[in-house]
């Protein structure tokens, strides 16, 4: 039985439409009424053969069906109303002008650039020390076989790349060793001056490290172009390659290679992992006790040492050290 009231359920969440319906169901009655009562009253008239009469009966038919209309559209059209302005209410906001988004996401990167970098602090003035403390001598800089402009996005991992190249090439002793010094410019995220001020440091360089952590957008490819430019050697780091699928990975390596300039050598881009990510490990002891242990993977940063010995060739018998500039 109560599968005849299955139709009603589906008016049960939108009871306007049920008033319209019995509303139309109601306008149709009265429409049908009213036809058959002034038919049968027109017969009666008709048999008085009189003009007059057939008259007055076509004007009081078509007043009726106006004022029944005319009752059942003002009836409807409150229900439609309150749909209208709600669905005007709700109406996505447009999105803001290109240029507006660009200008605060460059606002945003210089903050962000500025608040991620410590503070310098104010230089310890010579009079103020005591005397009989002496001054340190200063480090004397040894000349680099080679200088490499360090650059790219923001937060691609930069910093932590140099340091793991400083710490894998560090020896106790450097008196075999070239020195490749690798200089931090910041990331290219920034105004115009900025990145002319990038390109320019980059001219009095040896190269560009130009590292990224994903695939090559369009600001990217015009910081390319223009560092390209300039005539220096440029090298494509693809960092955090450990986050990525080997499969994601030589995916993300060929589309870079298809988007760099042309004459860009596809040798020049290599993946690495600078710090890996930890990653948890089921370890089951001689008791059969499984333990959850939170390790990090060792830094894979082969292809890029391997392609700049490639590039400097080091003298014979010497191999070469990398160092952060200060």
């Amino acid at each position: 039985m109560f599968k005849w009231f299955a139709p009603l359920l589906l008016f049960a969440g939108k009871p306007e439409v049920l008033i319209r319906l019995l509303v139309g169901v109601l306008a149709g009655a009265v429409l049908f009424f009213g036809v058959w009562l002034i038919s049968n009253i027109a017969l009666t008239f008709d048999t008085l053969k009189n003009p007059y009469i057939a008259a007055a009966y076509g004007a009081v038919l078509l007043l009726f069906f106006v004022v029944v209309g005319m009752m059942a559209w003002l009836r409807l059209r409150p229900l439609a109303s309150p749909a209208k302005r709600v669905a005007r209410r709700v109406e996505p906001a447009r999105p803001l002008p290109d240029e507006i988004v660009a200008r605060r996401a460059r606002e945003l990167s210089s903050q962000w650039a500025a608040e991620s970098r410590p503070a310098l602090r104010p230089p310890i003035e010579r009079a103020s020390l005591p005397a009989s403390v002496a001054a340190e001598p200063e480090r004397a800089i040894r000349p680099a076989r080679a200088t490499f402009t360090v650059t790219g996005p923001a937060y691609t991992g930069k910093t932590a790349l140099i340091g793991v190249l400083v710490e894998a090439s560090s020896k106790p002793s450097s008196d075999t060793s070239d020195i490749v010094r690798l200089v931090d410019a910041g990331p290219i995220d920034g105004d115009e001056p900025h990145i002319a001020a990038l390109v320019a440091s980059a001219v009095r360089s040896d190269g560009v490290l130009f590292v990224v952590d994903q695939d090559l957008r369009a600001p990217e490819v015009a910081a390319l172009k223009r560092f390209a430019a300039g005539g220096k050697p440029l090298y494509v780091v693809l960092n955090k390659a450990d986050q990525f699928s080997a499969s994601d990975r030589d995916a993300i390596l060929l589309s870079i290679r298809a988007k760099i300039p042309a004459g860009f050598p596809p040798g020049h881009v290599v993946a690495v992992a600078g710090a890996p990510i930890p990653v948890t490990r089921e370890i089951e002891d001689a008791r059969g006790a499984v333990r959850i242990e939170l390790r990090r993977p060792s830094s894979d940063v082969a292809a890029l040492t391997s392609l700049i010995n490639r590039v400097i060739r080091p003298s014979p018998g010497r191999t070469l050290q990398f160092e952060a500039a200060s």
